[in-house]
């Protein structure tokens, strides 16, 4: 029997790929330990907040925007930051009407009465506007329930039955828009669900997707000015019109692109939409069985890689020559082998890591979050530092 443990042990103690496979397992105990520390500890919560605002496709953005970007030829934003009486947004809405775009999106939501004139021409024009989107908020948010308990609309909404959906977005970062809502237990369409409805004459599915992620593949929509609807009338006809404030300091939210204007968030959503477009995410059992694997792949790369130099140096510690020659190349082992040389390995296999991911992303819209892989590599050499102290002291000798 003891004959057998010991033969075990000897087996354990050789056997690099259970060392492998070890640090990897600890790499994702001490993963986990620190996402429960910063996740459940006060003095973290910056760290946690920008962890959640984390994700590999934010890099994939980034490098997409070092290539020149299309102008969308289908959508256009009708800019109006600088136009606040309501009679002269109604004579904006009716010049674009009058050129037969494919749809309007009204990105203002006329919660209150204002002006009598202004308000009357505002009701008479959007009473008119057959394939209009008007928005309408969202409010009060009841965290338990997940659905909202307060809507905000146009004040003409309820009394002319237009079509409107919300325009509520994630304020920390967009990367997905949501297509459908609750309030007391009824769900209501978002803005891009409804435009949609428009643009293909018929009714949107919205209850069986509720949220989509944005294409955010780098794109220029023209900003036409409010007082130029005319001299652009080749980029409305026919077209995908964004009307609202394209400029508003106020409707400022994050994206993977950087800061946006709300209105060009939706219109990046609507883009993604009628492309078809859709981002494959990689989830449930099928992704943690491919990160631990990928994982353990780049455990066995980094550690192979520094055992590989520690051989040569035993090697070169064993043999007898001498000389500038053997100076040389035990110096070059010895830098190799510093934390400084195996840290800029381990960077080469991340950057090589993400740039397949890209690949697929970009090629195939398919997205697998490297996110725990990156996290394990970065963590490889503490892990492995942990199996050792183990193996020292468990009597495996």
């Amino acid at each position: 029997m003891k004959q057998i443990t010991r033969s075990l042990q000897k087996a354990i103690k050789n056997a690099m790929w259970v060392r492998y496979l070890a640090a990897t397992i600890v790499a994702f105990l001490l993963l986990s330990l620190l996402r429960f520390i910063t996740f459940n500890m006060d003095a973290f919560n910056p760290i946690a907040r920008g962890l959640k605002g984390f994700s590999t496709t934010d890099i994939f953005y980034d490098m997409m925007l070092a290539s020149p970007a299309d102008t969308s030829d289908v959508i256009v934003i009708v800019d109006i930051t600088q136009l606040h009486d309501r009679d002269s947004i109604a004579t904006a809405l009716e010049e674009i009407d009058a050129l037969e775009p494919a749809a309007i999106d009204v990105d203002v939501v006329f919660e209150y009465p204002k002006e009598p004139v202004g308000d009357m021409h505002l009701v008479s024009v959007a009473a008119t506007l057959s394939n209009a989107v008007f928005s309408f908020k969202m409010m009060d948010p009841d965290r338990e329930r997940k659905e909202f308990t307060r809507q905000a609309h146009s004040f003409f909404a309820e009394d002319l039955g237009i079509k409107e959906g919300f325009v509520n977005v994630d304020r920390s970062m967009v990367r997905d828009i949501p297509l459908c809502l609750k309030m007391q237990g009824k769900n209501y369409p978002s803005v891009t669900a409804c435009m949609m409805e428009v643009l293909q004459g018929k009714p949107f599915d919205f209850q069986q997707q509720q949220k989509m992620p944005i294409d955010y593949t780098p794109t220029v929509f023209r900003v036409i000015p409010y007082d130029s609807i005319q001299h652009y009338a080749q980029y409305i006809t026919g077209h995908v019109v964004m009307f609202g404030g394209a400029y508003e300091s106020i409707d400022m939210v994050y994206t993977p692109l950087g800061q946006m204007h709300g209105i060009k968030v939706l219109c990046y959503a609507i883009k993604t939409m009628l492309e078809k477009r859709q981002q494959i995410d990689c989830t449930g059992w099928l992704y943690w069985l491919l990160t631990f694997l990928f994982s353990y792949l780049s455990v066995c790369c980094i550690l192979s890689y520094r055992r590989w130099l520690r051989a040569k140096s035993h090697l070169l510690q064993e043999t007898r020559k001498k000389g500038i020659t053997h100076w040389l190349k035990s110096l070059t082992i010895d830098i190799l082998n510093t934390t400084f040389f195996v840290s800029v390995v381990i960077f080469f296999l991340m950057d090589t890591s993400v740039f397949i991911d890209y690949i697929f992303f970009h090629a195939w819209s398919i997205h697998f979050d490297l996110t725990p892989t990156l996290s394990v590599m970065a963590l490889t050499l503490i892990s492995a530092d942990f199996v050792n102290i183990i193996i020292k002291y468990s009597h495996i000798k």
